[in-house]
């Protein structure tokens, strides 16, 4: 059965999981640090799971996919589409990775973002890499080949992100979001059809599909900020720096919340939250979770294995 009105319940932890997880750590410790743990460095990345088209940055992975892109047969690309398996937490090495900062100096990772076939990496210095599957330019590379090593997102000059910088990102499989510095939103990837089962993915009205980050005017316009962005399969829900709920896209089994199966292609508000305090939401293939300050979760959209912790 699938859910279309919003329900409630109360949960004391929410996990969200994913196939592949790449896992930040921060060392700690309550007695002072050895001499070699200072010399270490202070934090260390962690990667594992099944990397395909080269979502994880290990340099054996980094390795294939220079070949591959090079033009190294078809055995490169054979192990890149394949898949390699990593069953164990793997230490990524930023310098190798990504490089050295912009002026030569040593970079940390501030971010790492996990998508259903691709990964993003956001850098200390500002820059923001995305590689693995780009089948809908969801990478934002401006085409729509697949990005088998760590490249750097780059922007037009009249793009305003280039001076404001990269906030956060979410990937999803067919479409991309980015908050900037600013609270701009900006999307990128397939906005969807009427024989994709929906329209308005990206929620800029035009229909349009994009393989670099377009602005979303609309919210410019409205003089709403992002705080956080969530994308589904074929929909997208923000949450603004006012609390307020917005989502746009497919409507179908519910998932915008607003009562209704229609699609919405630009971003509306989700009225039956209005008096909440929302404080964090998140995206499934097709249901949305909503997280109020005093620890009630909001669910809407299909249902029919559960997802939204409905069971009926």
């Amino acid at each position: 059965m699938n859910v279309v009105a919003i329900t409630t319940l109360r949960l004391h932890r929410l996990r969200v999981g994913s196939s592949c997880a790449t896992y930040l750590s921060t060392i700690t410790s309550s007695s002072p640090p050895s001499s070699s743990l200072r010399k270490r460095r202070h934090y260390t990345a962690y990667a594992w799971g099944t990397s395909n088209k080269g979502t994880i940055p290990l340099p054996e992975i980094i390795e294939e996919g220079s070949k591959a892109g090079a033009g190294g047969g078809s055995g490169a690309t054979d192990l890149l589409n394949r898949g390699t398996v990593i069953d164990n937490p793997r230490e990524i090495d930023v310098e190798k990775a990504f490089g050295s900062g912009t002026d030569g100096s040593p970079v940390t990772i501030t971010h790492m973002e996990c998508g259903p076939t691709g990964t993003a990496t956001i850098l200390s210095d500002g820059r923001c890499f995305t590689y693995g599957s780009n089948k809908n330019g969801e990478l934002g590379h401006g085409n729509k080949k697949d990005i088998l090593v760590p490249t750097q997102l780059t922007v037009p000059e009249s793009c305003p992100l280039s001076e404001t910088g990269i906030s956060s990102i979410k990937l999803g499989n067919n479409f991309s979001a980015i908050i900037d510095k600013n609270g701009d939103l900006y999307t990128f990837g397939f906005d969807g059809s009427t024989f994709s089962g929906g329209m308005g993915y990206l929620g800029h009205g035009d229909g349009k599909s994009y393989t670099s980050p377009k602005l979303v005017e609309s919210l410019v316009e409205d003089g709403c900020h992002a705080s956080q962005v969530a994308v589904g399969e074929s929909h997208m829900t923000v949450l603004t720096t006012e609390g307020e709920v917005l989502t746009s896209g497919a409507g179908s089994y519910g998932r915008l919340g607003n009562l209704e199966t229609t699609d919405q292609l630009y971003l509306e508000p989700v009225d039956m939250l209005v008096a909440e305090d929302i404080v964090h939401i998140s995206c499934g293939s097709s249901f949305t979770l909503a997280l109020t300050k005093d620890g009630i979760v909001y669910g809407w959209g299909q249902n029919n294995k559960g997802q939204v912790c409905i069971y009926i």
